[in-house]
């Protein structure tokens, strides 16, 4: 019986892989329009066997992967899969690491900061404009 048993809990944890999660991942993605780079953070988990383990080669997939993607296309489910699929098959063809699941748990685009603008803005302030004491900035200095 207790053969059995230990046979059970053996092949029972043979059928679960590990998780591993990756929390913030951050990337810069071409986008179509303009051909800007964009900036995504992305959490994602990987389900396999030893993934805790082949850690390193799970974040160089990834952005070898990523990188081969357009912003616009990660924001579609077509684009998520897609990604998915070809990550997956990476990992299994680089590594020889078989991945059962990806899942994608958050994915956001940071908004992008014209430098530009921002670059001019300080050149005004430090041109001897000062801002008021209640914070507006004057109509003169506004865009």
């Amino acid at each position: 019986m207790k053969k059995v048993l230990l046979l059970l809990l053996f092949t029972g944890s043979l059928l679960y892989g590990e998780l591993w999660k990756i929390p913030d991942f951050k990337a810069d993605l071409f986008s179509k329009q303009g051909n800007k780079l964009r900036k995504i953070e992305l959490s994602i988990m990987f389900d396999g066997d030893n993934v805790r383990t082949n850690d390193y080669k799970l974040l160089d997939a990834l952005n070898v992967v990523i990188s081969s993607f357009y912003i616009e296309d990660l924001f579609t489910s077509q684009g998520k899969e897609r990604f998915k699929d070809l990550l997956q098959k990476y990992i299994l063809k680089k590594y020889m690491m078989d991945i059962d699941f990806i899942y994608i748990l958050r994915l956001t685009i940071h908004e992008e900061i014209d430098v530009d603008k921002l670059l001019q803005k300080i050149e005004k302030l430090e041109k001897g404009v000062h801002l008021p004491a209640n914070g507006k900035i004057p109509s003169r200095i506004k865009e």
